[in-house]
């Protein structure tokens, strides 16, 4: 594809040249007509227009609306009258004619619905004002582009290939997997070359540290702000090095390199390095201090000392990095050897990170609508002032971003730069690469950019005035501001350091992208205390400072502790913010001779006394509640894991957790404002447990397969653990997790980890996603924004049922985008797996949200769809809170809806009692599990041969809905046997037992998936059942045969299926059944005893049902239904009796019927035209 001229590019958008841009930059044609500005209308709505160019068909108009700056709805009307003359085209919507200062580029795609089929159009809106980086805006057109040799002979394009460029530039992602899998090969490489590092790990980070550094250079070389233009400055670098000696490029020009010439001024530079590096912008020491692994104990750069690197590691590393074109640009798109700094969150996530802790790379799309969705309705309510008529001020309030830039007075421009968003906190408490604040920093400079283009347009002299003391003082405005931005607004915190390390990097990079010169290159600003390491889950939120000064006073070990111990907390935290105030600010402050190293051990001293005394106020904590440290031990006589070894938790426990005392670090923040404004993150989807496979992996290639049998595993486990080491390593591993597995239950500020159901804890098992969804509501203040992505169970999954308390009791749910990952939004997610994509502000309580759900995985979205389907509104519905308490009070878990039309059935079957609520006077369904193949499997109980006096295991496999299959589990149970084990404690007196009945059941393993979901009939007499065969208590539910054959027609409806199908995944459990709303129809209703005898004749096809017959009426099995034709006749009337129990209509039946697209189309038509029967009284 060609490459866009970005001079000319700049010049003419700048200029609104748009003809100039398309026919001289972007390559279209010349319109034959059109091509000056004609008055039209469109209903309503006069507007003026004029054609710019043409392409294969497409045509680019340039509008102007009369009356103002349109909304959506004018612009959509204004598109479908162009669209009567023009099927495809690209609207350009600006201000005014001449010397407009805002644009919008629009472009209407034309698809299906994925639900009804009709046809939609979804609007596609780029927004540009003058004075916004033209940088962001050129790469999303890059598609445009159109060489000569790519037209016909008529140098014409094809209207298809036209149409496709557009859609492409409007929507189109980078791609770096090429480039991360050479990359890993090099960072391998790079291992076997660093002497001076013995442990594994920092060495591996150590490389990591090299790699992102040199990527930073490479960047900065092909900007040309490197030894006077030189765009192949490493290479050049390398060579002239080897031509003084071998090895020296990294102990003597890389360390000139990053800790003279980038870290200090050209004048504090030594002659040597000056001559080794040429001329290099001073950039700030915050980025190039010798990291801690290039330093000694005394603190002592060993950099070309005891820490060396051979020059063949660089040789490879530099032949990867040419073979790609690299852009300073964070902006998706481009050509596909193209390199931008979002590579960076590509390879951590994807290589260092995910491994360890199950995060994964989020990208650029998502991150940007989560941003958005949150940032943007921050702005607006900070914006907004409501009307005083009395002092003739009207109400300031606008609909969107968008619309508050196009319409925005001066005054509210100033308001913006000086008040709003200088003062937003951004955080992302698992901020990985950094990904989450890169696209809070896009969106917050495109707003900045905004108010500079109405300031260049000399909208207010207070405007003018604003920029002119920018431009003063600093040579980018551009830079500046995003300077501004990543120091006052952005914060992050991981627990891992590289992350953020290269968090850093990439927001530096997106900084100096402002850039166009090197002499406008100012030094970056010391984020090390906005960009953190540290656990985000274990710490103080907020310090008591009279608790704090008793504990500082009554420490020991005075030797350590007796600075923090003479000063109060007060003092304390004044100190240690003017020294970050110093460190942050240093080179606008106090010009370019700070010791940056000496103040960044100074800040580090102050935290670590603070910490010392804030971990021993931790672990007062988990004393309090009782918990003690458990060291696993080994038994040797067991050759197994032990009994565990309690003690009392030390101060050394705390520190292991790496604490994040947010109260102190972020005291303003937490302890003054309440909390961050805003908090997106992508947290770790891992459980909080022992991980077997994943420890061992390492020390065998046996393990790493996948789907290795479990007594595979354990045998190779087995061999392992014969070896001191690894046994040794595997009990300090399983160590780490009792503590403070006890401590995330008990602690108060993760209450919502649980909740009772029915009587019962929920939320048993600990998930690293749950206990950051709740971290991320403590540490916001009230009204404060979350946008966040984390696996759907929390929707529906009974242990998250605390937490869906939280969501609906304590904050207002926005938005839930529900979807299959079955198209790998993230690529090393299991394609099956369900994604959420929530958004919530704290405070209040959630009265209706916005959602949408595509679990199914045939209407899986992908990543290249999904800026598309979430700007379009027709993916969209909205639903009350109340709906979803009446499906079940208790849980409060959120069905699937996909439609209005959904909603409607919904609101319609919840008019019923959910199963699992008591009812007096009827039927009560009481579900039971019998046996477990895994757990009572070890007792022996199971049979593979027929014998005397056992019954037969009945499983899923053993049938199908209102059936029993050929197939056999092979397991029998000694009846005896299976007494004892039912009875458990209660004497057998021979007393009749459920087992002996016939019983209703249902299959447990069901997807939504499938081509149905809840699958049931009656057992014969004389079975044993499974927990995958889940059953029902007779004598506890109270149901005769005509009510378990009635209930076995409800539970195999497509009705009650369809409303299982919209919460359930993929394993049907007791709850997901007892929150099901069932017409409770007593066996004495006609309508009852009508659909059971239906039931009864697909039942009862084998003389053991000839019991069950009789007790619905029915003579025997003979009455039963055996052939094909009967048997579909009944389950279409059964469907349709079914849809008319709850009230349906025939187009919400119909509806039903279409979302099962596995069902044979005759079966969906039969039961159909039974529902058309029943309504007319023909069926009796």
């Amino acid at each position: 594809m060609a490459q866009l001229d970005f001079q000319a590019f700049d010049k003419h958008l700048r200029a609104f040249d748009f003809q100039r841009l398309f026919l001289d930059v972007l390559g279209w044609n010349r319109p034959a007509t059109g091509r000056d500005w004609q008055s039209d209308q469109a209903g309503d709505t006069a507007y003026s227009h004029r054609t710019v160019a043409e392409l294969g068909g497409v045509v680019a108009i340039q509008v102007v609306v009369q009356g103002g700056w349109p909304d959506e709805a004018t612009r959509l009307k204004v598109w479908r009258h162009v669209a009567h003359n023009h099927a495809e085209n690209l609207l350009i919507f600006t201000n005014q004619q001449a010397h407009a200062s805002q644009s919008q580029w629009y472009w209407v795609k034309r698809d299906k619905h994925p639900t009804t089929g009709k046809p939609r159009l979804t609007s596609r809106r780029h927004d540009y004002f003058k004075g916004q980086p033209v940088d962001l805006f050129a790469s999303k057109l890059q598609a445009m582009v159109v060489e000569l040799s790519e037209l016909d002979t008529a140098g014409r394009l094809p209207v298809l290939e036209a149409a496709r460029r557009i859609q492409a530039a409007l929507d189109v992602q980078a791609t770096t997997t090429k480039f991360f899998k050479a990359y890993e090969q090099q960072h391998l490489a790079l291992l076997q070359h660093i002497d001076g590092i013995d442990n594994d790990r920092d060495k591996r980070w150590y490389a990591s540290v090299l790699l992102n550094r040199l990527m930073f250079v490479w960047f900065l070389q092909k900007k040309l702000f490197l030894d006077g233009g030189n765009a192949d400055y490493l290479r050049t670098k390398l060579a002239e090095s080897q031509q003084r000696g071998a090895n020296r490029f990294f102990g003597e020009f890389l360390k000139a390199l990053f800790f003279e010439s980038f870290a200090k001024p050209e004048a504090d530079r030594s002659a040597a390095a000056r001559s080794l590096t040429g001329q290099i912008p001073y950039l700030n020491g915050g980025l190039f201090l010798p990291h801690k692994l290039e330093q000694d104990a005394q603190h002592a750069n060993r950099v070309g000392t005891t820490l060396r690197v051979a020059d063949a590691a660089f040789e490879g590393i530099f032949q990867l990095f040419a073979s790609y074109s690299w852009h300073l640009d964070d902006t998706p798109g481009g050509a596909a050897d193209e390199i931008n700094p979002d590579v960076l969150g590509y390879i951590f996530e994807k290589y260092i990170n995910q491994k360890a802790f199950g995060a994964y790379y989020t990208r650029p799309e998502i991150t940007g609508y989560l941003a958005e969705r949150s940032i943007h309705k921050l702005i607006l309510e900070r914006i907004h002032q409501p009307a005083i008529p009395e002092l003739g001020l009207k109400e300031v309030k606008f609909d969107s971003v968008p619309d508050l830039l196009a319409k925005m007075d001066a005054q509210t421009a100033l308001r913006l730069v000086n008040q709003v968003l200088p003062s937003i906190t951004i955080l992302d408490p698992a901020v990985g690469s950094g990904a989450f604040l890169v696209a809070a920093l896009k969106c917050l400079i495109n707003v900045y950019y905004a108010v500079v283009g109405r300031a260049e347009m000399g909208a207010s002299s207070e405007l003018k005035n604003w920029l002119a003391s920018i431009q003063k003082n600093h040579p980018s405005v551009g830079y500046y501001i995003k300077r501004s931005i990543v120091t006052d607004n952005l914060y992050g915190v991981d627990i891992m350091e590289e992350a953020s390390e290269i968090a850093k990097l990439r927001l530096f990079l997106s900084m100096v992208a402002s850039v166009r010169e090197v002499a406008h290159l100012e030094p970056l600003p010391n984020i090390d205390f906005n960009i953190l390491p540290g656990n985000s889950l274990v710490g103080l939120m907020r310090v008591d400072a009279a608790m704090f000064d008793a504990k500082s006073n009554g420490m020991t070990q005075m030797s350590l502790f007796s600075d923090v111990r003479a000063r109060p907390y007060a003092q304390l935290l004044a100190d240690k913010n003017r020294l970050l105030d110093s460190f942050r600010h240093n080179a606008e402050q106090f010009g370019q001779s700070v010791n940056l190293h000496a103040l960044r051990e100074q800040i580090d001293n102050e935290m670590r006394d603070a910490n010392a005394v804030m971990n021993e106020m931790l672990r007062d904590e988990f004393e309090k509640a009782g918990i003690k440290y458990e060291q696993a031990t080994w038994d040797a006589a067991a050759n197994d894991v032990g009994k565990p070894k309690k003690r009392a938790i030390g101060r050394e426990d705390i520190e292991a957790q790496t604490p994040f005392h947010w109260g102190y670090v972020f005291d303003d923040i937490m302890q003054r404002r309440g909390g961050f404004d805003v908090i997106l993150a992508n947290p770790p989807w891992e459980g909080f447990k022992p991980q077997a496979k994943e420890y061992f992996a390492p020390f065998s290639e046996k393990i790493s397969k996948k789907n290795m049998p479990i007594q595979e595993f354990e045998a190779e486990q087995a061999r392992l653990l014969k070896d001191k080491d690894i046994r040794a390593g595997w009990l300090a591993y399983q160590s780490r997790f009792p503590h403070m597995s006890a401590y995330f239950r008990s602690a108060a500020e993760y209450k919502y980890q649980s909740a009772q159901v029915g009587g019962k804890r929920t939320g048993s098992d600990i998930n690293l996603y749950k206990l950051f969804t709740e971290r991320c509501f403590a540490l916001l203040r009230d009204g404060g924004h979350c946008g966040i992505v984390i696996p759907n169970g929390i929707y529906k999954d009974l242990g998250a049922t605390g937490l869906r308390n939280m969501l609906f009791d304590h904050t207002q749910v926005d938005t839930m985008i529900s979807l299959s990952n079955e198209k790998f939004i993230f690529e090393e997610v299991h394609h099956s797996f369900g994604l959420l994509f929530l958004n919530f502000v704290k405070g209040g309580r959630t009265q209706s949200l916005r959602a949408t759900f595509r679990i199914n995985p045939r209407e899986a979205i992908s990543a290249d769809g999904f800026t598309s389907f979430v700007e379009n509104p027709d993916n969209f519905i909205e639903f009350s809170a109340a709906l979803i308490s009446a499906m079940n009070a208790e849980t409060r878990s959120v069905l699937e809806f996909r439609s209005a039309t959904d909603v409607s059935i919904a609101n319609k079957m919840l008019a019923f009692p959910a199963l699992g609520e008591k009812r007096e006077g009827i039927w009560n369904l009481k579900l039971t599990n019998e046996f477990h193949m895994a757990n009572d499997g070890k007792t022996g109980i199971f049979k593979k041969e027929l014998g005397l006096d056992r019954l037969p295991l009945f499983t899923g496999r053993m049938f199908n809905q209102f059936e029993v299959t050929a197939e056999h589990s092979g397991f029998w149970i000694d009846e005896a046997a299976g007494r004892r084990a039912l009875l458990g404690r209660t004497p057998d007196t021979g007393q009749p037992m459920d087992y002996q009945n016939y019983r209703w059941l249902h299959r447990r393993i069901a997807r939504s998936t499938d081509t149905r979901t809840l699958i049931a009939t009656i057992a014969p007499p004389m079975v044993f059942t499974e927990v995958n065969s889940t059953t029902i208590k007779v004598s506890e539910s109270g149901m005769n045969a005509v009510e378990q054959c009635y209930w076995c027609a409800v539970a195999n409806s497509f009705v009650l299926d369809w409303l299982l199908r919209q919460s359930v995944a993929s394993t049907l459990n007791m709850f997901y059944l007892y929150q099901l709303p069932v017409p409770r129809l007593p066996s004495s209703d006609k309508r009852c005893l009508s659909i059971a005898q239906r039931a009864a004749r697909l039942i009862c096809v084998d003389p053991v049902y000839d019991g069950l017959a009789r007790d619905v009426g029915l003579k025997s099995h003979k009455d039963g239904a055996a052939s094909a034709t009967d048997r579909a006749q009944l389950r279409a009337e059964l469907d349709g009796l079914v849809a008319h129990l709850y009230g349906l209509d025939e187009d919400e039946f119909a509806h039903i019927l279409k979302t099962f697209p596995l069902v044979p189309d005759a079966v969906k038509v039969d039961a159909h035209n039974a529902f058309r029967r029943a309504a007319k009284g023909s069926l009796a």
